[in-house]
């Protein structure tokens, strides 16, 4: 697989990677497929049949497939890359990946961006730069430990929420921009989903025009979940 390899950690710089549950094998208490998928034949799409299966998830209310024709092997999906962040969408886009991944027997990489220095830097002293939401107090230490700390515990919340599912791994990096550490990293999977477009000062970073972003400059295709009400991982 080239997102995550077989014995989990990384050679990427940037951030750090915790390995999940592996089970080794493509089993899981959460797969069994799809009716869509398991009905195809040799050679046959199964991306497209994978997501139309995914919009029946509960807390999804539109999930969307964009740049199909990006696939390089539409007939697989080994692994897929998972944006997780603060916001209604991010319980769903969990979901819903999950979902995916069970009907196609992918690796999930659970994967959440933490800004850098440099992104710090720009945001300046009276702006958020994480898409993870800054305590009350202010945007976190200059070290940026309040950032890693809540990514982690949204990671958890990820993890949490894909219940018995054995095939992920979790993944935090620092960059400058979400939509840039993804896009970069996307063309090391078969597949990207993230979370809709969320405005406001606490979703910028992670959903704001992030969205747009992977969806016209990722190199596979990427689907787009929106929740049905609100799914928010960090919600309290």
């Amino acid at each position: 697989m080239n997102g995550s390899d077989a014995d989990g950690g990384s050679t990427r710089n940037g951030g750090t990677r915790n390995g999940g549950a592996r089970g080794g094998s493509s089993e899981s208490t959460a797969s069994g497929g799809s009716a869509a998928v398991d009905s195809l034949a040799v050679g046959d799409s199964v991306i497209g049949p994978a997501v139309d299966d995914a919009v029946d998830v509960a807390a999804a209310a539109d999930v969307s497939l964009n740049g199909a024709d990006r696939a390089e092997r539409p007939d697989r999906v080994s692994s897929v890359l998972v944006a997780v962040g603060p916001g209604p969408h991010s319980g769903a886009t969990v979901d819903v990946a999950r979902e995916i991944a069970a009907a196609t027997d992918a690796w999930l990489e659970l994967f959440h961006v933490v800004p850098s220095d440099a992104a710090l830097a720009d945001a300046g002293p009276d702006e958020g730069a994480s898409g993870t939401a800054a305590p009350a107090d202010g945007p976190g230490d200059a070290d940026g430990t309040d950032y890693v700390a809540a990514g982690e515990r949204l990671l958890d919340a990820a993890e949490d929420r894909l219940g018995g599912f054995d095939r992920a791994d979790r993944w935090l990096v620092e960059d400058r921009t979400a939509a840039g550490a993804v896009v970069e990293q996307s063309p090391y999977y078969d597949l990207v989903v993230v979370g809709a477009p969320t405005t406001g000062t606490v979703g910028r970073f992670v959903f704001g025009s992030t969205t747009d972003t992977v969806v016209g400059d990722a190199e596979v295709p990427v689907v787009v979940v929106e929740a049905d009400g609100s799914t928010a991982l960090d919600a309290e």
